[in-house]
């Protein structure tokens, strides 16, 4: 009796929301992880660039539809829920002050929501009507409601706390359907629930669990963020499971999942946002992995590029590839700085040994039974990698005098950070250091550092010995000895190595002795019989 009334209930609901959507084929991508600390939510624009939050950096750093890192966007109180509008304006929630602010696509800032500052008690996650880049419902977890703005303005909102239909347990994710739909996760209840707009504002329509098991399933763990697809599939990410959970919007029955628990290629430990991109793949942020997880969803399209944040080094072979998965059968045709490469019609575009003239910006055009896709550009710059021609050279100076280190080097785009005894030097980022007055506590290790984007060099160090000059050192007297010999007396301070000169003609000096005393010495020249008039003098040397 209760398998008839399953499949009758089954029937009804189909009969209903008409016929369930087909599990999704998913293929794992890789992942993006440059700069990610602990990432929070994602949101893609059309072109299928990638922003992604990262609150507890306080920054959003955007990548290029090819994987690579284009921007970050710093100086935000806590960053968490992220959005993009049809027409490219980007809706970023900040946790530690409860706003939501409105940018345009360069990330100039529009307006802010209702009042800016505290508008919100938490404002987790977003989504934008697809039919209306203005307007934007706000899932605002604490005070258990959803809150729907037009421009600057709240127009609605519904909800409220407790356990009864339309009613919430700190709502989590929200998506808006092309269909006027808003689904919410409602975290703390376990379920999704569906709301439509009509004459009577905002009405309940209809739940399903979120267990993990579909609809008669045991319980979920903690679910987040959700987005509803053109195919009516609705992605939810199970932060405590470690996987995305996949229902028929319509139904609520279960669709399977992706993903499992883990830190392997593929895994996911504590998802906390996903969003489905315009090259139809999956993105999800796994939080404790510090990187977003990508996969294939169905027919999908899937860029990557050989080079670190866009850079390449010379002579290194430049490969940007394309993948159409499913049942997609496409034909390619690459460009560089928007002009037809020859020849390059094939999912890879391969340039051996690239040189600075390969630097530039690259895209594809795919070719389909639908008609074209161009792909967004991401720029390659191929830089020659550092290398020093000429290193820093040691030298003695005295106290107060003037050192100066210089260094010699080939590369592209470089950079120079000084270092004295293996620690930087604030501030010496050039090819020279000057070091004016220098002082006894300046002796020691100069090293230079020459890099780019590509790499780095590291010239071996120079030694600067700053030298403080004796200040006793003088010729007291002179006297004939017995022996037709002279003796001088010398006051000199000791530590120090001194050289006694002589002269006959105060021209030519020669070099008669080096001495070193403890205060007075006595000095014979036995040579001074040989000259009838010599005269001496004292120097230090250093």
């Amino acid at each position: 009796m209760k398998t008839l009334f399953y499949c009758i209930w089954i029937l009804l609901v189909t009969l209903n929301f008409g016929v369930r959507a087909a599990a999704p084929n998913v293929t794992p991508l890789g992942a993006l992880s440059a700069s990610l600390r602990a990432p929070a939510r994602v949101a893609a624009d059309a072109n299928g660039n990638l922003y992604v939050t990262d609150p507890a950096a306080g920054r959003v750093i955007g990548f290029d539809a090819f994987g690579q890192q284009m921007a970050v966007y710093d100086g935000f109180a806590g960053p968490l829920a992220i959005a993009v509008a049809s027409d490219g304006r980007i809706y970023l929630s900040e946790e530690k002050n409860g706003s939501v602010s409105v940018f345009d696509a360069q990330w100039d800032l529009l307006y802010r929501l209702g009042a800016g500052a505290n508008e919100f008690q938490l404002p987790g996650h977003l989504a934008v009507d697809p039919l209306a880049p203005d307007t934007v419902c706000v899932s605002d977890g604490k005070a258990n409601l959803i809150r729907v703005f037009t421009g600057t303005n709240q127009v609605a909102q519904f909800g409220g706390a407790g356990t009864g239909n339309g009613k919430f347990d700190f709502p989590a994710g929200v998506s808006v359907r092309a269909n006027g739909e808003v689904l919410v996760v409602d975290q703390n209840n376990d379920r999704i629930q569906v709301f439509t707009n009509s004459l009577l504002g905002w009405q309940y329509s209809r739940k399903f669990p979120l267990g993990s098991g579909g609809m008669f399933g045991g319980p979920s763990g903690r679910s987040q963020a959700l987005f509803v697809d053109a195919a009516g599939r609705v992605f939810v990410a199970d932060a405590m499971q470690g996987l995305v959970k996949v229902f028929d919007a319509g139904t609520g029955l279960s669709l399977g999942s992706l993903g499992d628990f883990g830190g392997a290629p593929g895994q996911l430990n504590l998802p906390l946002g996903l969003v489905l991109d315009s090259l139809n793949r999956l993105c999800v942020a796994s939080a404790n992995n510090s990187r977003v997880e990508l996969f294939g969803v169905d027919d999908f399209l899937h860029l990557s590029v050989q080079a670190v944040n866009g850079n390449l080094a010379a002579g290194n072979n430049l490969v940007i590839s394309a993948l159409a998965g499913g049942a997609y059968r496409a034909g390619f045709q690459w460009q560089k700085n928007g002009m037809n490469v020859d020849g390059a019609t094939n999912a890879t575009l391969t340039v051996a040994g690239a040189t600075a003239g390969d630097s530039g910006n690259y895209s594809v055009v795919f070719s389909t039974s639908s008609g074209t896709v161009t792909s967004s550009v991401t720029p390659v710059s191929v830089l020659a990698s550092p290398k020093i021609l000429v290193g820093p050279v040691s030298q003695k100076i005295l106290v107060g005098a003037t050192a100066g280190f210089g260094v010699i080097a080939t590369g592209s785009a470089l950079n120079f950070q000084w270092q004295f005894n293996g620690q930087n030097l604030p501030g010496a980022t050039n090819a020279n250091l000057t070091l004016a007055g220098a002082q006894a506590a300046q002796s020691g290790q100069y090293a230079v550092r020459v890099g780019n984007a590509v790499g780095t060099q590291t010239a071996a160090p120079a030694v600067l010995a700053v030298i403080t000059p004796p200040l006793v050192m003088d010729m007291l007297s002179s006297a004939p000895q017995a022996d037709q010999t002279l003796q001088l007396t010398l006051n000199v301070e000791p530590g120090f190595v001194y050289e006694l000169q002589a002269t006959t003609d105060f021209v030519q000096w020669d070099s008669i002795a080096n001495v070193t005393a403890n205060g007075l010495l006595d000095f014979i020249d036995t040579d001074s019989t040989n000259h009838l008039s010599r005269f001496y003098r004292l120097s230090w040397k250093p």
